[in-house]
Parts: structure tokens; sequence; C-alpha cells
């Protein structure tokens, strides 16, 4: 198991810590780094660790996210027998987990169909409009807005969001359109928590910057 820096897949953070370490998967060319919370790893390893993408059988084919059109990051398992990344399945409302600690199977059978139909605005402004429609999209948080978006399109943009639930301990996964994430930031203060933009570290990186730390 190697410990690196170089952002999470899930929560892009890129610091690690004593009860939650930040661990990158041994699989080979696997770029996907987590917390141990992030990705429900119950037990961290003293030797290598890998994702479930790379434990698996699939690892050697291209493994495709259900609910939206990109194929690398952490992904887990679904009800179904596919697969589907975590960032995913925390910003998609009705997405549950069958094990809230191992953080799988992701549940899937609880997103209105309507998801699936939806176009994710920013692969159309991207000029990639054959990935508009896959997978599922989240809508803007923001009430009335209707722009709908892939939550890695919106990941990568730095448009996903924590806020502050009904209870101390519940978070509420969110996401704003560009324009109306704009607005949110210019106001700072309150129950928000920004997420910064995923930037995957490739893995000749991420090896060389921890060769002196292991």
């Amino acid at each position: 198991m190697k410990e690196m820096v170089g952002g999470c897949c899930v929560c892009s953070d890129e610091r690690g810590w004593p009860d939650n370490p930040l661990v990158y998967c041994d699989g080979n060319g696997c770029t996907v780094a987590v917390h141990q919370a992030c990705y429900g790893i119950v037990t961290v390893p003293t030797g290598p660790w890998y994702c479930r993408k790379c434990e698996s059988p699939d690892a050697k084919i291209k493994v495709r996210c259900e609910l939206c059109p990109s194929k690398s990051g952490a992904l887990k398992r679904t009800d179904t027998g596919g697969w589907a990344h975590v960032v995913c399945a925390l910003y998609i409302p009705e997405v549950r987990f069958g094990n809230v600690t191992s953080m799988e199977p992701i549940v899937l059978r609880l997103i209105p169909q309507e998801r699936f139909s939806k176009i994710c605005y920013i692969c159309q402004d991207s000029h990639k409009a054959h990935r508009a429609t896959a997978g599922a999209c989240m809508q803007c948080n923001k009430s009335g807005c209707k722009q709908q978006f892939h939550v890695t399109c919106a990941q990568s943009l730095g448009l996903l969001c924590e806020e502050a639930g009904n209870y101390l301990d519940n978070v509420k996964y969110c996401g704003y359109c560009q324009h109306h994430y704009g607005k949110l930031v210019s106001k700072k203060g309150g129950n928000v928590k920004t997420i910064p933009p995923y930037k995957p570290v490739s893995h000749d990186s991420q090896s060389s910057d921890s060769s002196g730390g292991e």
C-alpha cells in the first residue's frame, strides 16, 4: 500500500491524516488515489492496496460508469452488476450504498428514469454532444435553475459543494451550474464547503513525488 499526495478522486483534497490516510492503488498504470473514508476501505492493508476495478477481472477491459461518461476515477460495483463512481453515487440524490461502511454495492434502483434522459450542458458546451446523454445528471442546487450536468463534469470544473444538513453530522452533497456557483462563491461564508476541481496526477508523477517517503 502506497500513501500518496495527488488529490482524492472523491473529495479532491490532497491532504491525508493518520486516521484517514490518502492511499493510492498499486494496480498497473492505475491513478486512483482515495481517502480511506471516501472509498469505504474498512481496513487499510500494510502491503499493496488495489481499488475494486483493479481487483476485478473487468480491469482488463474498459469499465464504464453507469452514471457518467468518464471511465477513470474511483469506481465500485453497482447492484445491477455494473460500475459507478463513488463521487457520482454521493451527488446523485437517489443513489444509496448497500453497506454504508464499505460503501458498496452502489444501489441505483431508486434513480428515476428521467435522470437518464437529461442532457449535460457542460458536455454540450465543450462540444462533446456524444457524451452529453450518457449516464444520469444532477441538477443545479439553485432553486428554479434547470441546468443539468454529470457529477464528474462538475467535479472537473470545481462546481461541487457540501452543505450543512438538518442534523449536526448530516451533509448535503450538491452542485451548481457555473453561473450560480460564481454567485455562491462571491457571497462567501455560510454553511457551504466548496470542493476544489479534481486534478488527477499521473502514476509516474505520484511515484516520483513519494519515492522518499516510503
